[in-house]
This record gives C-alpha cells, sequence and structure tokens, in this order.
C-alpha cells in the first residue's frame, strides 16, 4: 500500500489544507508557512518553544535512548502494516524502522534526526495537541507509552480521534493505592529522578474519562509489561520487566 501523506497535512492553527508545494507548503488562512528541515517536515519552529519543548529536545540530543528488546516494537508494528497508521511521539522511529510506510511524529526534532538514521522515511516534527492533519487521515493512531508526558493528555486523545478511525494506546499507570501518587512524586524530587520535561502516569478511570469525552469506544482493554525503572535511573534498583506497568487500550470511533 503506497500513499502520500502531505496530501493530508494541515496547518495545525487552523486545520484547513495546505497550498502544497514541494519543500514548502503555505496557509491560505493563516498565512504560515511550513518547509521541511533536515528532510523533515517542520510544524512547530513557527511557534515559540515551550519550556518543556526545550527540556524534551535538550534531553533527547544527549544521545540514544535505547532501543526496548521485549517485543513490544515488532507487535506495534504489525498493527501498522497495510494501514495507514501515524506514530505520535514516535521518538528514535522504531516502529517506523520495521513498518516503512507508517508516518512519524514526535516533539523532539533530535529524536527525529536519529529516527531517520534508523530508516524511517515519513516522518513530522509537530505537536500531538495539534496534530497537522486533516480530518479522518489515518486508518490508525499509536501512542506507545508517551500519553503520560504530553501536557493535556485530554487533547491528544481527542486530536487521535479526529484523525484517525482506531487508536492503539500504550498507557503508563499509576498504581491505585492510597497515597502512591503523592508518594512517587515525593521519591522523584529526592532522587531527581525525570525522563520527561512531564510525567504524569494515569489512573484507569483519569483515561477511561478522557476516552469518553473523546467520543471514543473501548474495544479492548488489558495490559503492557514495558520496563520499569528502564535503563537503571535509579542505579541502585533493578530493572524490573516482568511488571504491568501500562494499560494497553484499542479504541475506535462512536
Amino acid at each position: 500500500m503506497k500513499y502520500s501523506y502531505v496530501r493530508s497535512l494541515a496547518c495545525p492553527s487552523c486545520l484547513q489544507s495546505l497550498s502544497k508545494g514541494v519543500h514548502k507548503i503555505s496557509c491560505p488562512q493563516t498565512h504560515a508557512k511550513f518547509q521541511k528541515k533536515s528532510g523533515i517536515w517542520d510544524f512547530l519552529s513557527f511557534r515559540r518553544a515551550s519550556p518543556s519543548q526545550i527540556e524534551n529536545e535538550s534531553q533527547h540530543a544527549k544521545g540514544p535512548w535505547g532501543r526496548i528488546s521485549d517485543g513490544s516494537y515488532e507487535i506495534l508494528a504489525a498493527f501498522a502494516r497495510g494501514n495507514k497508521t501515524l506514530d505520535i511521539a514516535c521518538g528514535e522511529g522504531w516502529i517506523e524502522a520495521l513498518a516503512p510506510e507508517t508516518v512519524g511524529l514526535d516533539f523532539s526534532l533530535s529524536a527525529l534526526k536519529k529516527a531517520k538514521k534508523n530508516g524511517a522515511k515519513n516522518l513530522v516534527w509537530g505537536n500531538a495537541e495539534h496534530l497537522p492533519f486533516l480530518d479522518n487521515t489515518f486508518d490508525l493512531t499509536i501512542n506507545s507509552g508517551s500519553l503520560e508526558n504530553i501536557e493535556n493528555p485530554k487533547k491528544a486523545i481527542m486530536e487521535m480521534a479526529r484523525v484517525s478511525k482506531m487508536q492503539i494506546m500504550v498507557v503508563h499507570r499509576e498504581f491505585n493505592l492510597p497515597f502512591f501518587r503523592s508518594v512517587r512524586n515525593l521519591f522523584s524530587f529526592i532522587l531527581k529522578i525525570k525522563h520527561q520535561p512531564v510525567e504524569k502516569p494515569l489512573l484507569f478511570r483519569e483515561l477511561t474519562k478522557m476516552l469518553v469525552q473523546a467520543n471514543l469506544k473501548v474495544v479492548y482493554k488489558g495490559h503492557w509489561t514495558l520496563p520499569l525503572n528502564y535503563g537503571r535511573a535509579i542505579n541502585f534498583l533493578p530493572e524490573f520487566s516482568k511488571v504491568n506497568s501500562c494499560f494497553f487500550v484499542i479504541t475506535i470511533r462512536q
């Protein structure tokens, strides 16, 4: 299956179709102009960078984050193949390397440059809360382990619902224990543990409320075992690879 996602690019401010050029595109309504940067469509630099964007960029520029080798990328790539798929917060492009027609979008230009080196071909520098695509562009959107790193996850879910028929989300869970969130936040502050500028794991009831508000129907829910303490962020603790650390949810638009 071959298709050109460029035809479906939209102004992230007004969501109108863009006037297309080979290397530059523009919005007839806002007159904003967009172009490729390092071969990647740039839908972020026209806005003033937020503090979280600057911090995110700095973290990704330090070096590779590494590839989780538990089969997660292979499973998600199997969903992506044969569908018009958008991978939101694609990072270093491991799904795109396995499913080359997938479109990868990320907040970090440094991460996207690494994704390009890893073989990703269709890359967009953009914001998950303001996806630069027309309505119903994709069959499937994937957000794997990054929803809790987005400043407004509800808006990001609504954007996924707007641009795709089906959505797959792997969401780091907040364990539903008394005072657990407060203890985790205090522990992270004292030990200075921080992977991302925004880190807000979700309770399932919080995630469910957002899905309902986005008019999405859950067709499958389960758990996913992304490693806790990945990369030994807390160096005196082991990496916990068999904990049900994430919710795995498949939804469709109602």
